[in-house]
């Protein structure tokens, strides 16, 4: 499973530390040098973040599943730090990335 950063109702991402703390508003983030940025969350939800702080943080656990679209003009990316640009970049993202391992980031049907 690995090492992971948590959110405050257990989201996990990848992209920063992974020192397997919680993430909050107003945590200092890496800023991936652009001025704001949007984390899609896998579980369903979004993290925004401005100048290398968390502004934001939706946890909806399956109920809104964001994608680039949503966000248009902000760079968007995957709980891994994977750009991704629109829809079709979730789906799928991992099928059959591995023998055995069927892990869609989102499912392939569409919303």
């Amino acid at each position: 499973m690995g090492v992971y950063d948590c959110l405050p109702r257990g989201g996990q991402v990848k992209l920063w530390e992974c020192a397997m703390g919680i993430k909050n508003v107003g945590d200092i983030v890496p800023t991936f040098e652009v001025e704001k940025y949007v984390v899609l969350l896998r579980e369903g939800g979004y993290i925004l973040v401005k100048n290398g702080v968390i502004t934001k943080i939706i946890e909806n656990l399956g109920r809104k599943f964001y994608t680039p679209e949503d966000f248009r003009d902000i760079p968007c990316f995957d709980k891994w730090g994977c750009k991704v640009h629109n829809t079709q970049d979730l789906k799928g993202r991992f099928l059959n990335a591995l023998p055995g391992l069927e892990d869609t980031y989102y499912p392939k049907e569409e919303k």
